[in-house]
């Protein structure tokens, strides 16, 4: 911290500084030079803030930016000075690509700004391929002046011609209602969600087109495997921003990449749109979902694999099954279906069983069994070596989860109840978040079918990872066992059930 005297020769310079019309960026390099700062610290003394003032602004920021909305990991004052001082001795605390991210946003700088030769040398090879392949913010850089407007490229990578196509001002929050086709009102939106879930497939500037190393795409490829083993550990929250500011680096590396390796990555940015649907679909926000499905439906067809685009449209048909829109899904799923030659056995699964998800919710017992059954023998074909669409691999039973679910859908509480039984045998422990969904329904099936102690012990094991995990499936499942316990309400075992519900 600046001693008392330093304190006032710097507020003195930084105004000297502006009043000759230099700019943040340029102010922090002079007090570099002039105190010694990294480059870190040198842009937040540029803002004459202390490490506590930064921390504040960063949180703030975060919170505005839907990153850390309910301040569950907050910036503080210690916390920032190691990331300042990082890697120099007990300063333990590494600053990550996100971080750096996130630091630039609040300081109006570039991230290359906020690293220095001992960062570059320490940091891991992953975060560097991060760092160097990111732009800079381009209203940051004074020789470039202001940001252009964004534009979006065609299929050649260059820049539409004609009028660019501009992002209006965002005006004072307010609650949008959008309806889909059918003419259903979706759940609400909040402006600045639907902006910054759109504004990341538009690429800002006039990008020359460049040599892309096409290791990106495998190096994507395995994060995004990644990603969905962690989102069975800890459920969409953790997971939203992270995979969002990846989807953003890959647009821009679309935007620039050329041939093979730009149609490589717009197949990898259909996969990490498909994901961030599903994470916001997984938190209860079907708008989002809605929005992100649609970002991941164009980037398929961009991409010319059929595959993605069918499991673009399948995703869709998930969120039309989630607003309890069972011809919607039968829609959609036949529309997959009518190509079903050129669909690979994944596909077809997945295809399969998204059909008899639509069919439970028309009532249609007889489509369910049939689908299911023609799905079963092409499960263990499902190996195709890419990273997205596994849930069919990797979740164990998985069709007898799927006949689970629409049984309970069709009222058929006791084959329900005697399927999730089998299922949650073979649950592995690090499927958290889909143990607590499937508990949720089995509690549901045990109530309708009379097992009351083996619904109490579920329903309270759920609400246990629903705490855990942040899933709103399973509040959601959770609120369909409240309704199905109601004839229990004021009994011993009606007050059993009203415990699972105090979490």
């Amino acid at each position: 911290m600046p001693r008392p005297s330093q304190r006032v020769e710097q507020d003195e310079s930084r105004a000297r500084m502006r009043a000759v019309g230099m700019s943040h960026n340029e102010i922090a390099i002079e007090f570099a030079r002039r105190y010694h700062y990294r480059p870190r610290a040198a842009h937040r003394h540029a803002r004459g803030w202390t490490q506590t003032q930064a921390a504040n602004h960063i949180n703030a920021h975060a919170a505005h930016a839907g990153l850390d909305p309910d301040g569950a990991a907050p910036m503080t004052g210690p916390k920032l000075s190691e990331l300042e001082n990082w890697p120099l001795p007990n300063n333990r605390r590494r600053p990550t690509p996100q971080i750096l991210a996130l630091l630039a946003e609040v300081y109006d700088t570039s991230i290359h700004n906020l690293i220095d030769l001992d960062d570059r040398e320490h940091l891991p090879p992953a975060d560097m391929l991060l760092i160097n392949t990111a732009r800079g913010n381009p209203a940051a850089d004074p020789e470039r002046g202001s940001a252009p407007a964004p534009v979006l490229a065609d299929d050649s990578g260059q820049p539409r011609r004609g009028r660019q196509i501009t992002m209006p001002a965002v005006p004072a929050p307010q609650v949008m209602r959008p309806a889909d086709a059918t003419g259903a009102v979706m759940p609400d939106l909040d402006r600045r969600d639907f902006v910054t879930a759109t504004a990341t497939v538009l690429t800002f500037g006039r990008p020359a087109l460049r040599n892309v190393d096409p290791a990106l795409v495998d190096y994507f490829n395995q994060q995004l495997e990644g990603h969905y083993r962690a989102d069975m550990m800890l459920g969409p929250s953790e997971l939203i921003s992270t995979v969002t500011a990846q989807h953003t680096l890959i647009g821009n590396l679309v935007a620039t990449a050329h041939g093979d390796t730009r149609r490589a990555l717009l197949g990898v940015s259909a996969a990490y749109a498909s994901l961030i649907g599903w994470l916001h679909q997984d938190a209860g926000d079907l708008a989002s979902s809605s929005v992100w499905r649609g970002v991941a439906l164009e980037a398929a067809q961009r991409s010319r694999d059929h595959q993605l685009v069918a499991y673009a449209l399948l995703n869709h048909a998930s969120v039309r099954t989630d607003l309890a829109d069972g011809l919607g899904a039968l829609d959609l799923c036949g529309a997959v279906l009518a190509d079903a030659g050129r669909l690979s056995p994944k596909m077809r699964v997945l295809a399969l069983q998204q059909q008899a998800h639509g069919a439970s919710l028309v009532g249609d017992r007889a489509t369910v069994d049939s689908v299911l059954d023609q799905a079963a023998p092409l499960v263990e074909r499902c190996d195709d070596g890419v990273p997205w669409g596994n849930a069919c691999r990797r979740t164990p039973a998985y069709l007898e989860v799927q006949r689970a679910t629409c049984y309970g859908r069709l009222g058929l509480a006791t084959a329900a109840a005697g399927l999730w039984q089998q299922v949650l045998a073979t649950m592995p422990a690090h499927a958290r978040r889909d143990r607590g969904v499937y508990l949720a329904r089995q509690a549901t099936a045990c109530v309708q079918n009379g097992d009351l102690g083996r619904a109490v012990e579920a329903g309270q094991l759920a609400a246990d990872v629903a705490v855990e995990t942040g899933s709103v499936r399973i509040r959601r499942e959770l609120a369909g066992l409240r309704q199905a316990a109601e004839p229990w309400k004021g009994t011993a075992v009606g007050r059993d059930l009203d415990e699972i519900f105090a979490f």
